[in-house]
């Protein structure tokens, strides 16, 4: 169950890290622009394709979690 949780989890970050960097929520979130520096790092092009990397990379482990998953139950059902 824990396994399956977890999976859910990478698929939730991996399309929120993915898209977001790219929307209108990034450029306006307070959190980011409260400080000058860290508001033009935020809007750097690198930044936010590292952040979509990071997104991307959750959603590698989610599909690899599905796939054991489901190897898991195949292997199961075949005993």
């Amino acid at each position: 169950m824990l396994v399956l949780f977890f999976a859910f989890y990478c698929l939730y970050a991996g399309v929120f890290f993915l898209i977001v960097p790219w929307t209108r929520i990034w450029t306006l979130n307070p959190l980011l622009h409260s400080n000058l520096s860290i508001g033009l790092l935020a809007d750097n092009p690198f930044v936010r394709g590292f952040v979509s990397g990071i997104g991307l990379l959750h959603l590698i482990l989610c599909v690899r979690e599905f796939a054991r998953l489901l190897r898991q139950r195949r292997g199961s059902r075949a005993q």
